[in-house]
């Protein structure tokens, strides 16, 4: 007998999205992570997501969860439009969905997940161990991020990731270059700006891109022709958001250009007037490379017309991510080798099973299987009800029963 019939690697939006929907069940399992860790310790402070707050809901197997219903009940201002949430407001929602859906998280991290012949084997910082039929892989993008070689092995106290820049105050004062044109690095200049370093932004292109503000309100023509839903606005939205099981049809190149790529680097709208006109822009400048000048950092770069050298006391790289199932270290080398890979990730059924049976993958990962959708919060509201389901119907066949009690209490949630 295994010690538990699901183990949930993981407690981040996925992560508990899917322990919500396996306790709605009554499905015997268990989670563990750290609540909203990642937007706890490696988003910054003062950050706002860019998602539309709609988008910004996890999803629950009932009614009553949603970020609106956290911001009324904490009786705090919503706006289902225009208006994002805040860093602050969305790990708060996070734990109050997790306090009312998924009350026993264990906080620690897994450190080992190594398949055996009934199932697989659990390691945790803890030196707990126990064997559990299923996993769900939830540990999101953070192992991924992505320093390209002309950074690469520069100390840390010289260039960094934006996904490590969780606090902008330390560079007050300090002379900072932001590499990279998309969201997470933009934002990082103007909180790093607006914290008092001297900042400039190192552009590959000859302009950045920034998204056009969504209408605070729909009519019923305009949703007709340009229909809202969870991923973003608009027909090619709408078909990645409710088309997953179409989007894995298709050849597999494809699948990975269009899974990975879609909505790619811009800023949003409301982040331009923080940015344009009060940050210096070195446009159509790529980094060749970087060395270390003391407590300093120079960045070799090259433009359309010369070489020139560009120097801070810091570099942050806003250069996004890029799977690798190497960099999940607490895969077994033998559990990751057996997994049949594409783009970096896991190949993955509509399920979102692997060739690996009763190994589950969630987030980002699931990108090149099933699009896009899946990299975003909004993937919550197809990917836990499908695995949650898929669990339920594969423990009912095995033990020929209906529903499996959970032997640990469920909460009956917030109403």
């Amino acid at each position: 007998m295994a010690d538990t019939d699901v183990v949930v690697v993981g407690a981040g939006p996925n992560g508990l999205s899917v322990a919500a929907h396996l306790n709605h069940l009554g499905i015997e399992h268990r989670v563990f992570g750290h609540t909203m860790g990642a937007w706890r310790f490696n988003m910054p402070t003062g950050m706002i997501l860019k998602s539309e707050p709609y988008a910004s809901d996890l999803s629950a197997p009932r009614s009553g969860y949603l970020a609106g219903d956290y911001c009324r009940a904490a009786q705090e201002e919503y706006h289902e439009r225009v208006v994002p949430l805040s860093r602050e407001q969305f790990i708060a929602y996070g734990d109050w969905f997790a306090n009312q859906l998924v009350p026993d998280i264990t906080n620690t991290e897994v450190v080992s997940l190594s398949k055996t012949s009934g199932g697989f084997q659990i390691r945790t910082a803890r030196e707990e161990s126990l064997t559990t039929k299923r996993v769900v892989v939830a540990t999101g993008i953070m192992p991924f991020a992505f320093l390209p070689p002309e950074l690469a092995g520069m100390p840390p106290d010289l260039v960094s990731h934006t996904s490590s820049l969780s606090d902008v105050s330390s560079y007050s004062g300090k002379e900072v270059l932001v590499v990279g044109s998309g969201q997470s690095a933009l934002e990082s200049a103007a909180l790093l700006h607006e914290g008092g370093a001297n900042v400039k932004v190192v552009v590959r292109k000859d302009k950045l891109l920034w998204n056009a503000a969504n209408p605070a309100t729909l009519t019923r023509v305009q949703q007709m022709r340009r229909p809202a839903v969870r991923l973003c606005e608009g027909w090619h939205c709408w078909a990645y958001d409710r088309l997953p099981d179409v989007f894995r049809l298709f050849p597999q190149a494809w699948r990975i250009d269009h899974g990975l790529g879609f909505l790619g680097p811009s800023g949003a709208w409301w982040l331009r007037e923080r940015v344009e006109d009060r940050l210096p822009l070195l446009t159509l400048h790529h980094v060749v490379s970087a060395e270390a000048r003391g407590e300093r950092v120079r960045l070799h770069l090259r433009s359309p017309e010369r070489m020139s050298i560009a120097e801070a006391d810091h570099v942050v790289a806003g250069t996004g991510f890029r799977f690798d199932l190497d960099r999940l270290s607490y895969l077994d080398p033998a559990l990751r080798s057996a997994l049949n890979v594409t783009g970096g990730a896991p190949v993955l059924d509509r399920n979102l099973e692997s060739n690996v049976s009763g190994l589950f993958f969630t987030g980002a990962l699931v990108a090149p299987s099933l699009g896009p959708l899946m990299r975003f919060v909004a993937g919550t509201h197809f990917a836990a009800p499908r695995i949650a389901r898929r669990i339920h119907l594969s423990l009912r066949r095995s033990s020929g029963t209906g529903r499996r009690p959970d032997r640990r209490s469920v909460t009956s949630g917030w109403q």
